[in-house]
């Protein structure tokens, strides 16, 4: 009777091992299946939903987390569609400003031009305060229609085989009379050889200018310095000042949308000049990085591919 007992309880042992070692690997296939269409959905897919079994054990943890993704989804969806209608607006609203402003600066520019308004009269104190807060206005009002037509994608750039060389000249060109005005030397080292690059003209344009109204506007720099060279397949510019610098802790951050250093620095500034070029120099296929002592010098350095004759 003794030895019947053993061999039933010796049976029974064997059994329920052998049903605990089949639920535990069913339980470590769908653990497995859970982490696998959690790694689908954090890589952006949040369509994919976790297959349930009737009799699974955990049927309700993958409910629950199906009805999460189905809710995120949910809420993502309401943001891009909240985020498009914001940026749509920021457009008109930018676009819809920059008309009255222009109007309203030439018709200032006729006042502050007219030999009626002199120096000796208070009027013309004035009129100068309102040109030169409706100029910064309407500069705000450029850049932030600039951005906002960068973020929303609404920017048509048109890339196509340019001497960067030469481009780099005629932007120069037009800035050296503003240098000299506000009696800062320069220094330009450009090579004759064409530097073939794909780029948009215009989109280049506006990333140097940024760069060059930084200078002006914010560096307190008294010497500037352009160059261009190639090294490894890529064009290098370095634009570089001997203003007051960027401090280090604003450096991994000068680029960012609206971000100003301190007002020293930026007392004319708006966070937007930077943050449109990195930009456009990234729908350029290019790169750009800043180097800066403060009170020694910054430098920003942009790289372009540069293109097999």
């Amino acid at each position: 009777m003794i030895l019947f007992f053993l061999i039933f309880f010796l049976l029974l042992f064997i059994c329920l091992s052998i049903y605990y070692y089949i639920l535990n690997r069913r339980l470590q296939s769908e653990i497995s299946q859970i982490e696998d269409s959690l790694e689908i959905s954090l890589s952006g897919n949040l369509h994919h939903r976790i297959l349930v079994q009737p009799n699974a054990q955990t049927k309700n943890i993958c409910f629950l987390i199906n009805k999460l993704c189905c809710n995120y989804q949910n809420d993502i969806s309401l943001l891009k569609k909240s985020e498009k209608k914001y940026k749509d607006l920021m457009i008109n609203l930018s676009h819809d400003v920059r008309t009255p402003l222009a109007s309203m600066l030439g018709h200032l520019e006729l006042l502050t031009s007219s030999p009626d308004i002199t120096p000796s009269n208070n009027l013309s104190a004035s009129l100068d305060v309102i040109n030169r807060k409706a100029l910064e206005l309407a500069n705000f009002v450029e850049m932030l229609f600039q951005w906002t037509k960068l973020d929303a994608n609404e920017e048509k750039l048109f890339l196509s085989p340019f001497d960067i060389n030469e481009q780099s000249r005629i932007i120069i060109s037009k800035w050296l009379h503003i240098f000299e005005k506000n009696s800062i030397k320069y220094k330009f080292a450009i090579p004759e050889k064409a530097f073939i690059c794909i780029i948009d003209p215009v989109a280049y344009q506006r990333i140097i200018d940024n760069l060059f109204k930084n200078i002006v506007n914010h560096s307190h720099a008294s010497q500037m310095q352009f160059s261009v060279s190639t090294f490894n397949s890529s064009i290098h510019i370095s634009i570089e000042d001997n203003g007051i610098g960027i401090k280090n802790v604003d450096q991994n951050l000068i680029f960012e949308r609206l971000y100003q250093c301190d007002l020293s620095r930026n007392s004319k500034g708006n966070g937007l000049g930077l943050a449109i070029v990195k930009e456009l120099v990234q729908k350029l296929n290019g790169s750009i990085t800043l180097e800066s002592v403060p009170n020694v010098y910054t430098k920003f350095l942009l790289s372009f591919p540069l293109q097999s004759s």
